[in-house]
């Protein structure tokens, strides 16, 4: 078996981790940076706790707030331009994944002519991105040490992919202070959405022994994690298992590719503005139980790795006892199994369905799914 493997920088962690961020924009010759953030974070004592850091350092800095959910053309080209007009020469990516892709786009429109349209599609470009600063304030995307970013075309309702080595962020700080404020349905969110990397990327026919290590890593330190992390988001071990978990689920399947679980939740999710992990979730269960006779040997191991394997159990029964290991798990966490159970009226239109079909990741599902499956699954979820 002949494969690549792309691995992330530089990564710093621990408690009080994001008190080296001057030392860190110092060794990338970083001299006045642009901190890329939502306007809830810029609310709160998180981005003091940031700032503050800057300030004893005497950095000069600026803050750019207008991130927001599945953050849109608009917003990241005018991060572009408030960066370029104030002669940022390093981003600090701060807050969750929409934050950690807006800083990554505006990295290239920085020093790249064009809109973001046209980097769409495109693996390398003429000039190096600004650096990068990823820190991540909730654990589910792996943002921070993916060659992706997503930015939602609202007037289409699409979610366009970004993709390419150069805006791996430079480094990565992983603090477990800074989610112990996180609401619980935030939490249950993002770390289905890690959950989902995981699992889908051990299930991927491109995997590799590198990245089928990290997936199962990841999914142990999930499944013991996140339901004990929700119920006390005070506990910075839990915080710092689900950092962990997350970080590396993203560089998993960086290396691997995803599968029909995120090829069906971007529509759902672009159409209804919805959380991105909550979307993988609603397909999570579904998509498993039909992957499941293309994957026997992997839900095996899988199976065994959240502990819960038997003795003379043959791969078919282990594959069930996945499926429903999974279901309960979820139940657990209190996501919703339909639009419906959230007073969503769903439609599914035939946008969605191409946009489904487009997506990569069904080129690494360990199935193959026609227009026909992919249109059952989208009205699954009703």
């Amino acid at each position: 078996m002949t494969y690549e493997f792309l691995g992330p920088r530089r990564i710093v962690t621990g408690e009080g981790s994001i008190t080296s961020v001057a030392t860190e924009v110092r060794s990338l010759r970083g001299t006045n940076p642009l901190i890329v953030t939502d306007g809830g974070i810029a609310k709160t004592d998180l981005l003091k706790r940031l700032t503050s850091v800057l300030d004893q350092e005497k950095m000069p800095y600026a803050v750019f707030s207008d991130v927001e959910p599945d953050p849109g053309i608009a917003v990241v080209e005018k991060g572009g331009k408030v960066c370029v007009q104030g002669d940022h020469d390093l981003l600090i990516a701060f807050g969750g994944g929409s934050s950690i892709d807006a800083a990554k786009v505006i990295s290239i429109l920085v020093r790249n002519k064009g809109s973001v349209k046209d980097f769409v599609g495109v693996p390398e470009f003429g000039n190096d991105p600004v650096p990068v600063i990823a820190i991540p304030t909730t654990a589910g995307t792996g943002s921070e040490v993916t060659l992706v970013a997503i930015v939602t075309d609202e007037a289409q309702k699409l979610k366009l992919v970004v993709r390419s080595p150069q805006i791996l962020p430079s480094t990565v700080l992983l603090d477990p202070t800074l989610l112990t404020s996180l609401p619980p349905e935030m939490i249950a969110y993002t770390g289905m959405d890690a959950f989902s990397h995981a699992v889908e990327s051990f299930l991927s026919v491109r995997s590799n022994p590198i990245t089928e290590q990290l997936a199962l890593a990841a999914v142990k330190l999930i499944y013991q994690s996140l339901i004990p992390f929700k119920e006390n988001s005070q506990d910075t071990e839990l915080a710092s298992s689900m950092l962990h978990a997350s970080c590396l689920a993203g560089i998993a399947f960086t290396n691997s590719g995803l599968g029909a679980v995120h090829a069906l939740a971007h529509p759902i999710g672009s159409h209804y503005h919805l959380s991105h992990g909550l979307t993988c979730a609603l397909f999570l269960h579904q998509v498993l139980k039909e992957n499941k006779d293309s994957a026997l040997k992997k839900y095996e191991i899988l199976l065994d790795t959240i502990g819960l394997s038997a003795p003379g159990l043959s791969a078919e029964g282990s594959a069930e006892k996945l499926i429903e290991a999974v279901g309960a798990f979820m139940k657990r966490l209190g996501i919703p199994r339909s639009l419906s159970a959230m007073g969503i009226k769903h439609e599914v239109e035939p946008l969605m369905i191409e946009d489904a079909m487009k997506n990569r990741a069904l080129l690494s599902n360990p199935k193959k799914f026609d227009q026909d499956k992919i249109t059952e699954l989208l009205w699954s979820i009703r």
